[in-house]
C-alpha cells in the first residue's frame, strides 16, 4: 500500500496535508489517535456531524485541525502557514507510524 502525504497550498495562506489512502472515515480515529499518544498533540476539541469530522488540536503553539471530510479524506489543516512545516513533520510520523503497524 503506497500510503503517503499530499500537501495543498491553498491562495489564502492555508495548507492542507492530506494522507493518501488513509483516507476512510475510521481512519480519523487511529491519525488522532496517534497524533495524541505517540506525538504529544492535545486535543481541544473533537467535533462529529454529517460526512465531516474535526478535531482541533495543538503542538509547540501550532494550532491545527485534523479533519475528514467524505470527499477530501482525512487531512491536516492550518490556516498559518509558518505552522506547516511543523505539520508536514506531524503527517510524516504519522505515515511512518502507520507503516510500521503494516509491515508486522
Amino acid at each position: 500500500m503506497d500510503i503517503h502525504v499530499a500537501i495543498s497550498k491553498n491562495d489564502d495562506g492555508s495548507v492542507e496535508l492530506y494522507f493518501v489512502r488513509i483516507g476512510q472515515w475510521d481512519d480519523f480515529s487511529l491519525i488522532l489517535s496517534l497524533l495524541e499518544q505517540e506525538n504529544g498533540c492535545k486535543i481541544i476539541s473533537n467535533e462529529e456531524i454529517i460526512y465531516f469530522r474535526e478535531a482541533k488540536l495543538v503542538r509547540n503553539n501550532c494550532n491545527f485541525s485534523l479533519r475528514h471530510d467524505d470527499m477530501l479524506g482525512n487531512y491536516l489543516y492550518t490556516d498559518s502557514p509558518g505552522d506547516a512545516p511543523e505539520l508536514e513533520r506531524l503527517a510524516n510520523n504519522i505515515v511512518n507510524s502507520i507503516r510500521h503497524q503494516l509491515d508486522r
